[in-house]
């Protein structure tokens, strides 16, 4: 994970890329010239970032309302704007967002003031460990640990070690009876596709190595937690749209189904 910060307008920023993405404003001009290149390469990719977040809006009726868990612990949250989780849950739900960026941190505080039962902390995805055991969410928890657990939009970021370190620290320390959200990122894509090859180098260049995994992959990665019979499904099933949508050259590039899918997995 790049450790760029939100406010550096010398170089572009994955997460201002992403929010440009979503038709956000949280974004410099260095930020949006980068898009422009990648679009011009993969026009899919903005569709491809929308694919990814709209489910976020369902994740949270389905394990605040239809499982019934009161607490919500997202991780690598970004900025919460754009339908983020807190917006849907059902009330008295508490949401805990985190990001290793202070600036990201600080900025959202702004964002969030007076949302009730919403909380935004530093931490990095990759150690899950340093948010569960912030003193300030152990207040928040209140000795509670059946709960449901976030990583939506961050494993392309995530080395195989950080995604196995993250499974296996949450699920020893959450409840049995916890759920966790997990978004498989790209797992289609083609990585001999001259345009994606492009992009990806472009990412690196900001400093984002981008990690492609299948889905099976994945789900071993992420054991001891198992996958729900529905398996990881597609994003465009997700959010109820069909092959119809992605032209010739978006399922070249990213695969017949988009290349992003979701699914739960339970303790």
């Amino acid at each position: 994970m790049s450790q760029d910060n939100i406010v550096d307008t010398s170089k572009p920023s994955a997460g201002r890329m992403y929010d440009y993405f979503l038709g956000g404003h949280h974004n410099f001009e260095v930020d949006r010239q980068a898009a422009a290149r990648i679009l011009s390469l993969l026009p899919f990719t903005a569709k491809y970032m929308r694919l990814q977040r709209w489910p976020l809006q369902d994740i949270a009726v389905e394990l605040s309302e239809k499982r019934g868990f009161d607490v919500i612990i997202d991780f690598a949250s970004g900025l919460p704007t754009n339908d983020h989780l807190h917006l849907k849950v059902k009330p008295e739900t508490t949401v805990i967002y985190s990001d290793y960026d202070p600036v990201v941190v600080e900025y959202t505080h702004e964002i969030l003031e007076n949302t009730p039962n919403t909380y935004f902390f530093q931490s990095d995805a990759r150690r899950p460990e340093e948010l569960i055991n912030k003193p300030e969410v152990q207040t928040l928890l209140g000795g509670r640990r059946k709960v449901a657990l976030v990583y939506w939009g961050v494993s392309l970021f995530l080395t195989d070690d950080d995604i196995a370190h993250a499974a296996k620290f949450l699920y020893d320390w959450a409840a049995p009876g916890s759920c966790l959200a997990f978004n498989v990122q790209a797992a289609d894509i083609n990585l001999q596709d001259p345009a994606m090859i492009k992009v990806l180098n472009i990412y690196e260049q900001m400093g984002n190595h981008l990690s492609i995994r299948s889905l099976k992959q994945c789900e071993e990665l992420l054991k001891p937690w198992k996958l729900e019979k529905e398996g990881f499904i597609p994003l465009l099933e997700w959010n109820g749209f069909d092959k119809s949508e992605l032209g010739k050259e978006d399922v070249t590039a990213f695969g017949p189904m988009g290349g992003g899918y979701g699914g739960y997995l339970t303790k």
